[in-house]
């Protein structure tokens, strides 16, 4: 299967945990390009459109390829799933971030260090980056893509143990890659934007 930047970067981060949770997951694309992983045994795809858990229940038997391989699908949101006891990486992409804050919390107690979660936001980043800023999810890495005219931030996480603290405004983003554009660009919008949290972001942008 085919991915686009974005999506093969956060299938990228897996490293070899027992499951794999595409939260969101909409057209599944990202989940079920583990089929062909020999490490990943389930894979757990969540959405809460009628649509698309219809339409995934009727092409998933494709993606099958092994029989150690399964598939489970859950029509829910994120803020409702109970999760299984294996190690896993959970995708949370393509939502919000006061939303994927919402699911953050409700996963933490169901959580273990040897968990890894991505993370994807495309809006309310500022309120995302905040949360974790002062919670004890832990950074592995981060990246800002571009694609199709939008900025992508993506963020590799653990919960709990000594990594690095997510900082509130990802200053190691805009030294790599498109970072410096990314940079520019978050100038142009934020100038424009009086609220509090917002000014603050514009004039550490302007002098860092």
């Amino acid at each position: 299967m085919k991915l686009s930047e974005r999506l093969s970067k956060l299938h990228s981060y897996y490293k070899d945990s027992h499951s794999v949770w595409d939260i969101g997951c909409d057209h599944g694309q990202l989940g079920l390009s583990f089929g062909e992983v020999a490490t990943v045994q389930e894979l757990y795809l969540v959405d809460p459109s009628v649509k698309v858990i219809t339409e995934l229940k009727r092409t998933v038997d494709a993606y099958i390829t092994r029989k150690s391989f399964k598939i489970i699908i859950h029509e829910k949101r994120g803020q409702e799933i109970v999760l299984n006891s294996n190690s896993k990486t959970i995708y949370i992409a393509g939502m919000g971030g006061e939303e994927i804050i919402e699911i953050l919390i409700h996963l933490e107690t169901q959580l273990s260090p040897h968990d890894q979660i991505v993370i994807s936001p495309h809006r309310k980043i500022l309120e995302l980056r905040k949360y974790l800023h002062h919670s004890s999810f832990r950074l592995e890495d981060e990246v800002v893509l571009f694609e199709n005219g939008q900025y992508y931030q993506i963020m590799a996480l653990t919960f709990g143990g000594s990594g690095e603290v997510v900082s509130s405004y990802g200053s190691s983003l805009f030294l790599k890659g498109v970072g410096p554009e990314y940079k520019a660009h978050q100038i142009q919008h934020f100038k424009q934007h009086k609220d509090r949290e917002s000014v603050a972001y514009f004039a550490y942008l302007a002098t860092f």
